[in-house]
């Protein structure tokens, strides 16, 4: 009998009934679970005083798990056979929401960062970097080869940070689809698990250091450097640096940009040796905050399909 194919209760062939689709997706879950960890962990800082505006990011992370309840909800209890594009947008906003959240959930995580550790760790981290070169890679780097080349060089390759996290995606979203939904997984997993240790271990990076932190703001050489010093100056982030999530991530898009599109795999590889440099050369993390985000991105890929695969009733195309 041919494969896709049951026999029937009179032993005629009929084409087998798929499964029916999850309430909760795959990143639905790992969606829920990390607001979970976080209204979890910003609780027990209120009862140590040591959280910081709960007022306002605990309702918005209940406000988020409320509505991926209810995209959930809509599209297992609307009957949108009528209006097929409705239904195709709404599963495309399913499976796509959490990039739009990112921002929030890094922003958010000042208020948990000193929970656990009231202070800084960059100290520890500083002496970690010091006692493997000598000297401290995040000041050094840049100082010693601060000509407009190089400046600009490693300013570019960290800004290709953010065409490279969006060019893949939709490259994929254009020419495969289930690509596409593998790598929105791979990434939101990655980043949720750069989002818990920001949380437990409370890390600046390299703007830590004063003359590190003024030479990132500074208005000088070409236009990647100034673009960078301009997205510095107009952060108001403070924190989240081990493991590095450009690393992290720049990783996760060089192992889909082999496994997806061939040959650029190899143009992903260059630009992302060079980024990772550019987070120490630019001054922005610790030379071990690099290192972690090599580990990071590597396991957290292969985790991420694991964990896919075991969140997901269908296997994984």
């Amino acid at each position: 009998m041919p494969p896709g194919l049951r026999k029937t209760k009179n032993d005629q062939p009929a084409h087998s009934v798929s499964a029916p689709r999850q309430f909760l997706s795959a990143i639905d879950k790992i969606t829920m679970a990390y607001c979970a960890w976080f209204i979890i962990y910003m609780t027990i800082g209120i009862f140590l005083g040591r959280a910081i505006n709960a007022g306002i990011h605990l309702p918005l992370y209940l406000l988020i798990v409320a509505v991926v309840l209810l995209l959930a909800l809509a599209e297992r209890k609307l009957d949108l056979s009528a209006k097929p594009w409705l239904l195709q947008a709404l599963r495309f906003v399913r499976g796509i929401y959490p990039v739009f959240l990112f921002a929030y959930y890094y922003s958010s995580l000042r208020s948990v960062s000193l929970i656990i550790f009231p202070e800084w760790l960059d100290p520890w981290f500083m002496d970690m970097d010091s006692k493997i070169w000598g000297y401290l890679p995040s000041l050094e780097w840049g100082r010693r080869c601060s000509q407009f080349f190089f400046q600009e060089l490693f300013h570019f390759a960290y800004f290709c940070y953010y065409p490279l996290i969006v060019g893949l995606p939709l490259y994929l979203y254009l020419k495969n689809k289930p690509a596409f939904k593998e790598l929105i997984f791979n990434i939101t997993f990655v980043f949720y698990a750069c989002y818990i240790f920001y949380s437990i271990f409370p890390v600046v990076g390299g703007r830590f250091h004063t003359e590190s932190y003024r030479l990132s703001q500074a208005f000088r050489g070409g236009i990647f450097t100034r673009i960078m010093a301009f997205i510095y100056n107009h952060s108001g982030h403070w924190g989240g640096a081990f493991p590095s999530s450009h690393v992290a991530i720049a990783v996760v898009l060089t192992i889909a940009g082999f496994k997806f599109t061939g040959k650029l795999g190899y143009l992903f590889a260059v630009i992302s040796v060079f980024l990772s440099v550019a987070t120490v050369y630019c001054h922005y993390h610790w030379f071990v905050d690099a290192v972690a985000g090599l580990f990071t991105g590597i396991l957290g890929y292969f985790a991420a399909n694991w964990t896919r695969s075991k969140l997901e009733r269908d296997p994984i195309p």
